[in-house]
């Protein structure tokens, strides 16, 4: 199977193609040149495209730029200093090479141009504006190789961004898997044993038989809760969202509740573990703090996001293993976030912060 002809390698944007514009120039130049001399330096056009263009699969940048140099001096030299505008073409190449490379590169185009001006006689100000193409295309060389590690650094940072949601995916499914196992597992064991039970009391105890019966049940209608709340908690939403719905939780469970701060659209990765770790909060609020009113407050820094959840509660018990909040240490280290508390008596603060790898944008204000 025959390769497709490619002008340049893949991978290098689209700088090689727009630089072309640059031919413009020395066309333009040889449209004032007349017979002989106008011919001649269109026709040398050609070996210094193909030049340009063997650079890029050659990989032996510098020696194709010193190469492009001594074309354009000859150039300018015999037909004028518009054929300078050719060192754009050089732009890329230079932008690739690095430390001593690029000087070299760089200072053998001064070096052409202040030449120039020394054979034409020229004064310091004539100099100066035949080496502006020169200055100009150094200049374009150095902010292509800021916009490539720039572009570089955006495709690192989605790769990151992608290994966490993996990670956040994962994390999930190991806290599924607990709750399957430490919830649902232990009452549909006693679903079983309980109905077995029945079943050997209908003959000899039909009395006992249906309180067991009735107990199956019971234990049924709360492990069907249960599995609702956990369908519930695989729906992630926006932080908008699970800021309303986290108000009428609080509500619905007569809690006052108060919101306070900005809400910021971030990473949806990162987006995702905030929302949970929101939710876990204000359920260990309803199901265990007993308290009366709670806040939660949004505040946004240079580094990240602050969201604090305070209580006026019974506190944490220290000393009962709290696999919720370990939970959400492991969530929130994923991101290298922080989270930690505060508990006594007059209830529980719990702060944790989200880094942001970049800008965020507001999108609503809660109030």
């Amino acid at each position: 199977m025959s390769r497709r002809f490619a002008v340049f390698p893949e991978g290098l944007g689209r700088e090689p193609y727009t630089i072309l514009i640059y031919m413009l120039f020395p066309l333009i130049g040889a449209f004032f040149l007349e017979g002989m001399e106008r011919m001649f330096s269109i026709l040398l056009l050609a070996p210094f495209l193909f030049v340009y263009r063997q650079s890029y699969w050659r990989n032996s940048y510098l020696v194709f730029v010193i190469v492009q140099a001594i074309i354009i001096g000859f150039w300018v030299y015999m037909f004028g200093p518009v054929f300078f505008w050719l060192s754009a073409f050089s732009s890329n190449m230079i932008s690739l090479l690095s430390g001593r490379k690029r000087i070299a590169a760089v200072g053998v185009y001064i070096v052409v141009g202040i030449v120039y001006g020394v054979a034409k006689d020229l004064n310091i100000v004539q100099t100066s504006m035949s080496l502006v193409p020169i200055l100009l295309a150094i200049f374009n060389a150095y902010m292509i190789s800021s916009r490539r590690k720039w572009n570089e650094s955006q495709r690192e940072l989605e790769k990151a961004h992608s290994r966490i949601d993996e990670l956040v995916k994962q994390q999930e499914r190991q806290r599924i898997g607990r709750d399957l196992h430490d919830a649902l597992g232990q009452k549909l064991s006693m679903i079983t044993l309980k109905t077995e039970l029945a079943e050997k009391l209908l003959v000899s105890d039909t009395e006992r038989a249906a309180g067991e019966l009735r107990e199956v049940i019971t234990i049924s209608r709360e492990t069907l809760t249960q599995m609702r709340e956990l369908v519930e908690d695989l729906d992630t939403g926006t932080l908008v969202d699970e800021l309303t719905a986290s108000r009428q939780h609080l509500h619905s469970a007569g809690i006052n509740s108060e919101v306070n701060g900005e809400i910021h659209s971030i990473n949806r990765g990162y987006e995702k573990i905030a929302v949970m770790a929101i939710r876990e909060l204000v359920t260990n609020v309803v199901k265990h703090s007993a308290a009366s009113w709670c806040q939660i407050n949004i505040a946004r820094s240079v580094e990240g996001v602050l969201i604090e959840v305070a209580d006026n509660g019974k506190g944490i018990d220290e000393a009962v293993p709290n696999h919720g909040m370990t939970g959400l240490q492991n969530r929130i280290g994923l991101i290298n976030g922080t989270i930690g508390w505060k508990s006594g008596k007059e209830g529980t603060v719990v702060q944790l912060f989200i880094p942001l790898p970049k800008s965020i944008e507001k999108v609503g204000v809660v109030s």
